[in-house]
């Protein structure tokens, strides 16, 4: 029985070629566009789940408009986080960022550049879940001039790990 529908199938597909080219490239393009549209939606479902306070951080734009000129950012003054919290009961805890080009960290009598760095409030792993290898996460960042640094840039640049056991390490995010 599905023999003679593949062969009434087969028999009319071959009599109209360019009918049948059409109808099998569209059905292709349009399989092929809801398959990279459901894959972009899902990618944008998933961005950074695995905070556990996800549904509840959000992030400050800024647009700016003047005459003919958009802009749109994602850099704002650094005021705005505690003027948000003081003047918005309903946030609860806020964290700031600032990228920086790169910085100059002294081993020794080497000098040591790192290209990717951030700075960022002490309340960062209070808004973020940040597993942390060692140290402590309630007061890291809490003193002027510490940091916290990914296991691999630990393994790069210090060849001897044991120094670090008190100081603060997060994996590679």
């Amino acid at each position: 029985m599905f023999e003679n529908y593949f062969k009434t199938a087969w028999r009319s597909l071959s009599k109209n070629k360019v009918f049948t080219i059409l109808n099998i490239a569209g059905l292709a393009i349009g399989l092929a566009c809801s398959l990279l549209i459901a894959l972009y939606v899902l990618d944008e479902l998933n961005y950074d789940r695995f905070n556990t306070q996800a549904k509840n951080i959000y992030r400050i734009d800024e647009q700016i408009k003047f005459g003919d000129f958009n802009y749109n950012g994602s850099q704002v003054p650094g005021i705005m986080g505690p003027v948000f919290a003081r003047d918005f009961k309903q946030i609860a805890q806020y964290t700031r960022f600032k990228n920086n080009p790169g910085i100059i960290i002294r081993k020794g009598n080497e000098n040591i550049r790192e290209d990717r760095v951030a700075y960022s409030d002490s309340s960062l792993f209070e808004v973020f879940t940040l597993p942390m290898i060692a140290g402590d996460k309630s007061t890291a960042l809490k003193e002027p001039h510490s940091l916290v640094i990914t296991e691999s840039t630990a393994k790069n640049k210090f060849s001897n790990l044991s120094f670090i056991k008190g100081r603060y390490r997060c994996p590679d995010v």
